[in-house]
């Protein structure tokens, strides 16, 4: 069953990529801004809400990457240690295995002003609707 993306998940989306300047984090390949070829990729999956926005949870992957990652998971795990470091996998772990309630208008209201803030910051226009 396909998860539908929300307002919420298409800001926090723009925001993870805009914060990694648009760079795949595995691979290294950079994407013109608004490239639909750079995800926002969820090492767990979208249908746990207390880590669906979790920065710790979420990198941005071009597609290749996305995909070898999502059909590898034994590789995922150990690219995601690597990344974050022990300590932090581990408190992901516990996160994602922690019952969050669902607020979207709050989360949609905390990526629309962290995406502001960082458009404002790295002197881009913040017209999030054009936004992919």
């Amino acid at each position: 069953m396909k998860i539908k993306r929300d307002k919420a998940d298409i800001l926090f989306s723009n925001y993870v990529r805009e914060l990694a300047n648009w760079k795949c984090a595995k691979c290294g390949t950079q994407y013109k801004r608004k490239s639909q070829g750079l995800h926002a990729s969820h090492f767990f999956g979208r249908r746990a809400e207390s880590t669906r926005f979790d920065l710790d949870n979420v990198c941005p992957h071009c597609f290749a990457c996305h995909q070898f990652l999502g059909s590898n998971p034994n590789e995922f795990v150990e690219w995601k240690k690597k990344q974050l470091g022990q300590k932090r996998y581990d408190e992901l772990v516990v996160k994602h295995n922690t019952h969050q309630k669902k607020d979207r208008k709050m989360q949609a209201l905390i990526w629309e002003q962290a995406l502001q803030d960082l458009c404002k910051e790295k002197g881009i226009d913040p017209k999030f609707e054009k936004l992919v």
